[in-house]
């Protein structure tokens, strides 16, 4: 069905028929109405490109932290807590923001409302936890290389 081929036309404000003017306001069925597709397509992108993200940080901080713990012993006064509460930082933070901007925007889709700011936010949100996560990271790796670097010395 099509805004052009609506059953019966578009209702008259003097035709008295109310079910019919409030199906008419309502506007359809579908969650992808023809005004709303540039909004549905970003917040899908969106939404698309920060999941992309949250599993590229999970697949890098996988790896960080196992290199960056293969040499962390007790003699040189390493610990590991960092480099892994960087990294569940960095990817559990994302995840979750990642769930409420989905349920957020799949309930304005279903309210007819505008989502793609709630992807933005979201997306934002998620490279702000990484950022976070990562300046965890990098702090635990350097007072694990100044710790070794002083008993070295």
């Amino acid at each position: 069905m099509t805004w052009s081929n609506v059953p019966g036309g578009q209702p008259s404000p003097s035709s008295g028929d109310a079910q019919r003017a409030a199906a008419w306001e309502r506007g359809g069925t579908t969650l992808f109405p023809a005004g709303r597709v540039a909004d549905r397509v970003s917040t899908i992108l969106l939404l698309a490109f920060g999941a992309v993200m949250t599993v590229v940080t999970a697949v890098v901080g996988i790896i960080a932290v196992v290199s960056a713990t293969a040499t962390c012993d007790a003699a040189t006064g390493c610990s590991p807590g960092g480099y892994i509460g960087g990294t569940a930082i960095a990817v559990g933070g994302a995840f979750v923001i990642g769930v409420v901007t989905v349920v957020l925007a799949i309930g304005a889709w279903l309210r007819r409302r505008t989502s793609w700011w709630i992807a933005a936010v979201g997306f934002v949100l998620a490279v702000a936890c990484i950022t976070w996560g990562g300046v965890v990271f990098a702090q635990a790796a350097d007072h694990g290389t100044a710790s070794s670097s002083v008993g070295t010395a």
